[in-house]
């Protein structure tokens, strides 16, 4: 199993919002309709993600005060069929909706244009457990990831794309915000960083893209062992790099490379965070420690997703 990080702002969140109401939660039943991906909806102008999120699930609607935002919406739906969907965090499959109820929360609204001048948002929201207080717990256990794709019409915000449970990613029942990432000609895709490693460190970064592909949100990526921190020393922990991520123009018009950019300081007697290749590499090198940058480059394999490939570019110094 991969332990997540202890996050500091997430043991916040998760205490906080217990101490800061004595208020009750409830939540509604909700028709079978929620978890449709085929279902109509038309939203009037101006696009408002909150409303758009109750439109989809139309349970008991609660913004707790707080030094810190924390609005949800709380459901069950006994009509349901219930679905195992992926955790990254290894614990198990998540099995939604949540037997116990669900809280629904809005994390951004992504607004796009295309060439065309079509007008476009995204919507994403984190689903966890129902809880009275309002809180988001267990360490090991990610935030179950929603996407609505709302498209402009003459008649208001149309609901184009709808996956209302991809996977669960994060902390603390908490999904990463995806960020936009443009991989094609008016396309567009959704990156998430997870972060994960053992108590005290070192901390390892993986990153998750989420795109359309055969009418639906889904996962399209991962990159694994993008980021660690320095570790302690004591412990064997000498190796410590960051990364940055992006996708360079090219002639292909849909789902372009991926290449991840990692720069750091290795040790020979760190490298187990590297892919074989690379490690292989650094041996024959013959210098014990330095810094480096690591190119890999991902390609898009049709319904395998992106893979990484076995000519990623290493510097050493």
């Amino acid at each position: 199993m991969r332990f997540l990080v202890p996050l500091l702002v997430g043991i916040c969140v998760a205490t906080g919002s217990y101490a800061q109401t004595d208020i009750v939660l409830k939540k509604k039943a909700v028709g079978d309709s929620v978890l449709s991906t085929t279902r109509e909806l038309i939203l009037p102008e101006p696009f408002n993600g909150q409303k758009a999120l109750l439109a989809l699930f139309p349970g008991r609607h609660y913004n707790l005060p707080g030094s810190y935002k924390n609005e949800m919406i709380n459901w069950s739906c006994p009509r349901c069929k219930v679905q195992n969907y992926k955790d990254v965090n290894e614990d198990g499959p998540a099995a939604f909706p949540f037997a116990n109820g669900t809280a629904t929360r809005l994390m951004n609204i992504m607004d796009f244009k295309d060439s065309t001048g079509l007008e476009y948002k995204v919507i994403s929201f984190n689903h966890s457990e129902f809880d009275e207080d309002g809180i988001q717990v267990s360490r090991f256990t990610g935030g179950l990831l929603g996407l609505a794709k709302f498209v402009k019409t003459d008649a208001g915000w149309k609901l184009r794309m709808y996956a209302p449970a991809i996977a669960a990613y994060g902390a603390f029942s908490q999904c990463p915000t995806p960020t936009p990432i443009q991989i094609g000609q008016d396309q567009y895709a959704f990156m998430m960083r997870h972060a994960n490693g053992g108590p005290g460190g070192p901390f390892f970064t993986d990153y998750y893209m989420i795109a359309g592909n055969n009418g639906t949100y889904q996962q399209v990526m991962a990159a694994f062992g993008s980021e660690k921190t320095q570790g302690d020393p004591e412990e064997g922990n000498y190796s410590s790099w960051t990364s940055t991520y992006a996708v360079p123009a090219s002639e292909k018009k849909f789902f372009r490379d991926v290449l991840v950019t990692l720069k750091g300081n290795y040790d020979l007697r760190d490298i187990a965070g590297f892919s074989t290749d690379v490690q292989a590499k650094m041996k024959k090198a013959g210098k014990k420690a330095g810094k480096f940058v690591l190119v890999e480059r991902y390609v898009f394999k049709g319904a395998k997703g992106y893979e990484l490939q076995p000519d990623s570019q290493l510097k050493l110094n």
